[in-house]
């Protein structure tokens, strides 16, 4: 455990700006979570007899089905074509791989590929495909410092304990001028706003810390992130439809993952509806009101 690590544990500091003034936000499933008052980050404090970090993701993927849905697949397209004016070293980092759909998009295009998982089954389909895997990135010395050029981070830095620590990591592997990529949940989007506890992505302990823009631009600069671009984009109404018709219970019952694919699946099939697709994505963006927040950071040099 870090020294910010155990001052947050002991006092409640939020992981994200280290500050001391939170207030209660309420209980889920027998964690007590909190929210900063300076950066509004919601966030669970990880007691020492918490479920080991290991044991809690060692069968996460034990259901892979390694295909990747065709709206999925595009995005990481996309990606991966941004990613290029970064290349230099030709080495791409993806740390909390899973089911590896990122890496392999990254490898068809050249890319030597290099990958962070817990899980076992992962890390052995990993080996199989040519990339360098590891479960213990800090001391593995084929992850060499300053050597990247893209290290990306596809929904992690919300199960981390010491996000910033890991964003630290991410800068002294990065080369100068190397791409840093973050997704995560927006504690300030629509469905958290209007669902709060009852929506499906606070779920501690998966979920240690529920990110806001102004938490991340706090945190980034803590690691030493100079430049960044955030962006708050996507709305999946599908729960929130269903707590107005059925309350909670129905809500709980909504497959997030699945009902936003079949809604992307949707917006993609006119020309009209991508369009109205990037017209909403801007506004939710420019009111920091989507789902999910999109970094693009630069080490400071």
């Amino acid at each position: 455990m870090s020294e910010d690590q155990l001052v947050s544990a002991l006092t409640g500091r939020c992981p994200a700006c280290n500050d001391g003034a939170t207030r209660h936000w309420g209980k889920k499933f027998a964690c007590e979570l909190w929210r900063c008052r300076r950066c509004g980050a919601i966030f669970c404090v990880k007691s020492s007899d918490s479920t080991d970090s290991r044991t809690l993701y060692e069968r996460y993927h034990d259901a892979a089905r390694f295909s990747l849905a065709p709206t999925v697949e595009a995005s990481l397209e996309r990606l991966a074509s941004l990613a290029e004016r970064a290349r230099v070293t030709g080495r791409w980092l993806d740390f909390g791989y899973g089911e590896g759909g990122l890496l392999e998009v990254a490898q068809r295009r050249g890319w030597a590929c290099y990958g962070v998982e817990i899980s076992r089954s992962m890390l052995d389909y990993g080996s199989r495909k040519g990339w360098t895997v590891t479960s213990d990135p800090r001391g593995d010395p084929r992850l060499v410092d300053g050597t990247f050029d893209v290290v990306t981070m596809i929904e992690v830095l919300e199960h981390v304990a010491d996000p910033v620590c890991l964003l630290s990591d991410a800068a002294r592997w990065l080369r100068s001028g190397g791409l840093l990529y973050v997704t995560t949940p927006n504690a300030r989007g629509l469905n958290c706003r209007i669902l709060g506890r009852a929506w499906s992505v606070v779920c501690p302990p998966q979920h240690l810390i529920l990110w806001t823009p102004r938490a991340l631009c706090v945190a980034l600069a803590r690691a030493g992130f100079g430049t960044w671009r955030l962006r708050a984009e996507g709305f999946n109404p599908a729960e929130i439809l269903a707590w107005l018709r059925g309350g909670q219970s129905a809500a709980e019952g909504v497959n997030r993952y699945q009902s936003g694919l079949a809604l992307s699946a949707a917006l993609e099939r006119s020309r009209v509806r991508r369009i109205a697709k990037a017209v909403v994505n801007r506004g939710l963006s420019a009111l920091r009101l989507g789902d999910t927040l999109k970094v693009w950071a630069s080490r400071a040099a």
